[in-house]
């Protein structure tokens, strides 16, 4: 009995490694990603106000961000009320953007020293 439970950890954590190393190969791509994406790729910051939660409000707005064409990253924390956001200034616009969130509720502004 103690041989198989041994034999089924050290499957798992093979198992477990084998995922590890998949997610890291797949991030460190989206990151070369962006690295070529940078001469075209803006970042704006942002005070979101009237969130209140992480899963809904936050994450809601990243995920429905991320379907707009020409934003390549969108990241909201709720316990901050900030959000940053790398796009394309050629296919979205900050305005754009600004309106997305408000048309989600929130009110979304520059963050002071972030304006173009």
């Amino acid at each position: 009995m103690k041989k198989a439970c041994i034999a089924g950890m050290v499957f798992l954590g093979c198992f477990m490694s084998q995922f590890e190393v998949v997610a890291q190969s797949q991030e460190s791509t989206k990151e070369v990603k962006m690295e070529q994406m940078d001469n075209n790729t803006y970042e704006i910051h942002l005070t979101v106000e009237g969130m209140s939660c992480q899963a809904g409000c936050a994450d809601g707005i990243d995920k429905m961000l991320g379907k707009q064409e020409g934003v390549s990253k969108s990241k909201t924390t709720y316990t901050t009320g900030l959000s940053v956001i790398w796009y394309d200034k050629k296919v979205i616009s900050e305005k754009e953007i600004l309106a997305l969130i408000s048309g989600k509720g929130f009110k979304a502004t520059v963050s002071k020293g972030d304006e173009d």
